[in-house]
């Protein structure tokens, strides 16, 4: 069951007490329903708060003195909380996170988006595949390209190999993900965000709708632009200014 409001507990894991301060009255400011449980400024007083005080949210930093908000994420068995890092700039880490759909605010962190954020955490209160997320974050973390990605649905997460993915679509601010399968999945990601946390070698975006992996592209038609149809039967328009790329990449 999601908390309450008023219920709502949060955790600060940083070991920059300037940088837990300025989030300290940043949520006292904006966020008066929730609670700060309390704070710790490492790994191993973090796992101690984390078992005393059982938050609905961790604010956790990436790189600490004595560890890593990695290490202490592999010391909790259990996780029940939703977790939201904040880091300076650890681009692994980055790639990490947007291939597994977990919460990241760059330092230093602004106001509307740790309101988001904190927002979205009451909203989706223990999702009840947080332990696999995490899980597979640490299993991920030191891949450059994972071979994984996971999805957010509105039924739950979702986890797909890359090299499953036949074609990205996209819907707005969501994206339509096709898999060889045949499965169809709206996605909380847009297109953009495929396109800057996908491999560039294995996928190719065809047009500003389109990102297709050309393994399971069947022809490329002529004409200005084109389309490209699809081993499932799927056309997909190719942008004129993108079809040289394409065919020089096939």
């Amino acid at each position: 069951m999601p908390a309450k409001p008023m219920d709502f507990k949060i955790i600060i894991v940083d070991d920059e007490p300037d940088a837990r301060a300025f989030v300290r009255n940043m949520l006292m400011r904006n966020c008066p329903d929730v609670v700060l449980a309390g704070e710790a400024g490492g790994v191993e007083d973090g796992v101690a708060l984390l078992r005393q005080m059982q938050p609905d949210l961790l604010l956790l930093d990436v790189e600490m003195e004595d560890g890593t908000g990695f290490d202490l994420l592999d010391r909790v068995p259990l996780p029940n909380f939703n977790v939201v890092f904040t880091t300076a700039h650890d681009d692994f880490a980055l790639r990490a996170f947007r291939y597994n759909a977990m919460d990241y605010l760059l330092k230093p962190v602004d106001t509307a988006e740790l309101v988001a954020a904190v927002r979205k955490a009451q909203q989706y209160s223990y999702l009840p595949q947080v332990k696999e997320q995490i899980a597979e974050l640490l299993r991920t973390k030191g891949s450059e390209n994972p071979e994984r990605i996971i999805l957010r649905t509105s039924q739950g997460l979702v986890f797909v190999r890359l090299s499953d993915m036949v074609r990205i679509e996209s819907f707005g601010n969501y994206s339509f993900v096709y898999l060889s399968s045949g499965e169809r999945h709206l996605d909380a990601r847009n297109l953009k965000e495929y396109e800057e946390i996908l491999p560039q070698r294995e996928f190719f975006r065809t047009h500003q709708s389109h990102i297709v992996n050309p393994t399971f592209i069947y022809k490329l038609t002529k004409g200005e632009g084109g389309v490209v149809v699809m081993k499932d039967g799927a056309e997909v328009p190719v942008s004129r200014r993108r079809r040289d790329a394409l065919e020089r990449m096939l």
